[in-house]
């Protein structure tokens, strides 16, 4: 058998005999646990370990709700929106712009037609002045008008006499050729159609012989009229206005009151033109109003907006931290930052539904979906954390 070592597992017995002789020093005793004590201390270290867990978390349930109480009554809640190019308020914006360029458009050309009308008026008024001094001097042109008419009418009429002389000898001789040619036609000499020709050449003579009567009693009265002319000029206290002459005066007061009338007219225009150009100067400031503000952006590209009714309007600034939160309180994300705060008064619904006034804010957000929810919280105060690099920036 091998020698191993045994250690018994309790003293040996004491005789019974010596129990009451002997007095044995105590030893300290190290005290095993069985497995019914470790069960035991499990069992109750479980259920503390527990109440540990869940006091824990109600009091982080308690010091978040806190802190989100705190931040909300600190934060500024908003109602966020999506502008498009298809958007009413934008789509209502450009025809307002549309209206203002229209309306621009028409005024402008109106400026060109007045500009226009009275560079017509001063040319107007330059050849007026022109044709009075003219008429001024008309008295003289008149005077030689009239001496050369009566020269050639006098020179036209002996030439009418002389003319009638030879168709009155063309005529008596024509007749008696019609005369030998009829005498020709019954001998069988000629034919008729030769005898017609020669009544046809009669004729025309004849013709021409009273078309010279008529003219020369026309040049007759014209000479008469020309005489009268010249008397009426050359004494013109002792004999009566020609209706040429009284042309001439009627002539001279039409050019001074249409001279009045142009430099009216001017004067009008030119006044209108200024009251107009102040219009387009009101239009153009107006237009450019209308395109300096952000909004006006979403009719190229969207653009991330948001209502701020104005008892929220503290603390929303360019650069303030956009929150997503879940029901609006509770663990709440950063999506973005605010642009700008666009200057102008609305009436929209606020984040609760209520119409209010306000304004409307510019988001930049990198979490495009957010736009999408109800409300949005905005906190200024703090430092901005970037976007994240995964995600698109505008």
């Amino acid at each position: 058998m091998e020698n191993n070592p045994t250690f018994p597992l309790e003293d040996p017995p004491i005789p019974r005999e010596g129990r009451h002789s002997h007095i044995q020093a105590l030893r300290p005793k190290v005290a095993v646990p069985d497995a019914s004590t470790a069960t035991g201390t499990a069992g109750t270290l479980g259920p503390r370990l527990m109440s540990l867990c869940m006091l824990g978390g109600v009091a982080a349930m308690l010091t978040c709700a806190g802190d989100s109480a705190y931040r909300a009554s600190r934060d500024s809640f908003v109602a966020p929106a999506i502008l498009s190019p298809d958007s009413d308020v934008i789509i209502t914006g450009k025809l307002k712009l549309g209206e203002l360029l229209l309306e621009r458009s028409r005024v402008a050309a109106a400026i060109e037609g007045i500009g226009a009308e009275v560079i017509a008026d001063d040319k107007g008024i330059e050849q007026l002045e022109g044709l009075r001094a003219k008429l001024d001097r008309s008295l003289q042109f008149t005077s030689e008008v009239t001496s050369n008419k009566a020269v050639a009418g006098n020179a036209e009429l002996g030439a009418l006499l002389r003319q009638r002389e030879i168709l009155t000898a063309m005529v008596s001789e024509q007749k008696k050729l019609e005369r030998n040619a009829q005498a020709d036609v019954e001998a069988g000499v000629i034919s008729r159609s030769d005898y017609a020709k020669e009544t046809q050449t009669l004729g025309q003579y004849e013709l021409a012989l009273v078309e010279n009567e008529r003219t020369t009693l026309q040049r007759e009265t014209e000479v008469r009229e020309t005489r009268l002319t010249q008397r009426a000029l050359t004494l013109p206290a002792e004999s009566p206005l020609t209706p040429e002459l009284m042309v001439r005066e009627d002539q001279k007061i039409h050019v001074q009151l249409e001279e009045v009338h142009l430099e009216a007219e001017k004067r009008s225009k030119l006044a209108e033109k200024a009251a107009l150009s102040e219009r387009i100067a009101t239009l153009d400031a107006l237009a450019a109003q209308l395109k300096s503000r952000p909004v006006y952006k979403a009719v190229e590209r969207r653009l991330d907006v948001a209502f701020v009714p104005y008892t929220q309007i503290d603390g929303v600034q360019a650069g303030a931290q956009v929150y997503s939160c879940t029901w609006g309180l509770f663990f709440c994300k950063q999506v973005g930052m605010v642009a700008e705060l666009v200057a102008g008064e609305i009436l929209l619904p606020d984040p609760w539904g209520t119409p209010q006034r306000g304004q409307y804010a510019v988001l930049d957000l990198w979490d495009r979906e957010s736009a999408k929810a109800k409300t949005l919280r905005v906190r200024s105060g703090a430092q901005t954390t970037a976007a994240p690099t995964s995600v698109a920036r505008r």
